[in-house]
């Protein structure tokens, strides 16, 4: 894996700052927990507007980015359609790798 954004999810994860999956991402949005919602490009269009949706109206930076494949690989998982950053500094480091600070 050479995508350093991918290689720091992974580190992410190991640091436990990481909600995956749509249904503990969206818990963890309503709860204010998140810092950056990351969102595979073949997620189903609901699972994606549900996401997003409530990424908007919590004020949380979203990216939609890489396939289920590409970021379950990254955390050591199956297929994740959904990544949620809990931490603030890895929140802004990754968004830093995409370009997006």
């Amino acid at each position: 894996m050479q995508d350093k954004f991918l290689q720091f999810l992974g580190l992410t994860r190991r640091a436990g700052a990481m909600l995956a999956g749509e249904y503990p991402c969206l818990q963890g949005l309503r709860s204010g927990k998140g810092y950056l919602l990351v969102v595979a490009e073949d997620a189903s269009a609901n699972t994606a507007d549900r996401l997003l949706q409530a990424a908007g109206s919590h004020q949380c930076p979203w990216i939609r980015r890489y396939s289920k494949g590409e970021l379950g690989m990254a955390v050591g998982n199956s297929q994740r359609a959904a990544l949620l950053i809990t931490d603030e500094g890895m929140a802004g480091r990754l968004l830093e790798l995409v370009g997006r600070v």
